[in-house]
């Protein structure tokens, strides 16, 4: 759709509530550069919020009820802001429900009902954690309309602490929407910067900010458009399979960690306290399947690693190669590719412009993220949905995006992007 989402989002009130939204929340959606199912494995992840919006426009209304507009759903969506929790179906409102519980566990009960609107273009279902956006715009609303804590501009400064909230969205999606995620999505929701990867120690939440070089080369989003319905449960049984080779380890310290005979071996909490030594040293007593499991995920830290050494010293080709080692890694060893994925690699490998590329979250459907010379962005978008149609019959979509700034708010009736007007919500937000 045309427009600004900020500005789809206040017209949208505007139509079904009649009045003028008050203050808008904006949130991007994300791609993974690397670090493919990583970052629930305490690992490492680079990463890159992009120029597709959430936005979500409404105002304080009163009483204790919540009502919601989506504009790509065309749905209106109404639920209690006292009652315990949501409904188990799936309803994208289950997303805003879960936010308002989790923002008052932490704030404090929310202050009122209110009204809003959602409008978009993140593409949905797609890998590019449209549900991330969704509660960050959510979440940035709230803080900025004065729904939560006792005064408008104490509650929008609540939001200081990036890092907490992204644990409080996390929270929303594991607890309340039943999704086993990690960090990852609401991190770069949040902490997104124009130009620049962002990489996430997912143990620590440490977090640095890579220049992604001058000029940046364009981030493009090849959507296959397959459906992702089967995506949630295969990522809980990847979980369980790298659980698995955890429980093993915690239960047979690998030899790296017993270095000091006269004291124990630290606890293995997770795949980031296994070496890939340790890894290949008990392959013959570990299951095959959690063994290659295992293998993507300790590989693709070293991937990430390496990726952001390639950036520091401004080698974005490196990153690239790197890019395209994560597919073939997610595709063998951790099986979370698809024929439509892999056909949407190659046609990007054959195209003008390309630098690497691999599928994007989850895996099984929907995207890949490509990186590629920004002078052949358009041209190399064409000819992947060209060369995807003819190999496949089916029709592809690409998105030309940059990497781009994480959730902000507007109050008033602003236009987006005004300096005067747009609220970096914090000092990790710049």
């Amino acid at each position: 759709m045309l427009g600004h989402p900020a500005d789809r989002a206040r017209a949208a009130f505007l139509s079904r509530f009649g009045a003028e939204a008050t203050c808008v929340g904006i949130a991007p959606g994300r791609v993974e550069l690397l670090g493919n199912h990583t970052d629930y494995n305490n690992g490492l992840v680079l990463a890159a919020a992009i120029d597709r919006l959430t936005a979500v426009a409404g105002r304080p209304a009163g009483g204790r009820e919540a009502w919601l507009y989506s504009e790509p759903f065309d749905d209106l969506y109404g639920f209690p802001i006292d009652a315990p929790g949501p409904e188990p179906t799936g309803s994208w409102g289950r997303y805003v429900r879960g936010v308002c519980l989790a923002m008052a566990d932490r704030l404090g009960p929310i202050r009122s009902g209110f009204e809003a609107a959602v409008a978009g273009d993140v593409p949905l279902e797609a890998g590019l954690s449209s549900s991330a956006s969704l509660e960050a715009a959510v979440a940035l609303f709230l803080l900025g309309a004065g729904l939560l804590g006792q005064e408008q501009e104490e509650a929008a400064v609540e939001v200081d602490d990036r890092m907490a909230l992204a644990h409080t969205l996390r929270k929303a999606e594991n607890q309340y929407v039943g999704v086993a995620s990690g960090l990852l999505d609401q991190f770069c929701a949040l902490f997104g910067k124009t130009d620049h990867a962002l990489m996430l120690d997912c143990a620590s939440f440490t977090f640095e900010r890579l220049p992604l070089g001058e000029p940046a080369p364009a981030i493009v989003v090849c959507d296959s458009r397959t459906s992702r319905k089967l995506a949630d449960g295969m990522y809980n049984r990847r979980r369980e399979e790298c659980d698995r080779i955890v429980s093993y380890f915690r239960e047979h310290p690998p030899a790296s960690s017993r270095s000091d005979p006269y004291r124990p071996p630290p606890p293995v909490e997770s795949l980031r306290d296994v070496t890939l030594e340790d890894l290949n040293a008990y392959r013959e007593r570990l299951d095959p399947v959690g063994f290659r499991r295992a293998r993507h995920v300790l590989t693709e830290n070293d991937r990430v690693r390496q990726g952001v050494e390639a950036l520091r010293r401004g080698d974005v080709v490196e990153l690239g190669r790197l890019m395209s080692a994560s597919h073939a890694s997610s595709r063998d060893d951790f099986e979370n590719s698809s024929k439509a994925l892999d056909v949407l690699i190659e046609s990007a490998e054959a195209a003008p412009g390309f630098l690497g590329g691999k599928l994007s979250g989850a895996g099984w459907a929907g995207c890949t993220v490509n990186l590629v010379r920004a002078d052949r962005a358009e041209e190399f978008a064409a000819a992947v949905v060209r060369d995807y149609s003819r190999r496949t019959g089916a029709e592809a979509r690409a998105y030309v995006c940059r990497a781009a700034d994480g959730a902000s708010c507007i109050r008033g009736a602003e236009a987006p992007g005004a300096s005067s007007t747009v609220r970096s919500c914090g000092r990790d937000g710049s």
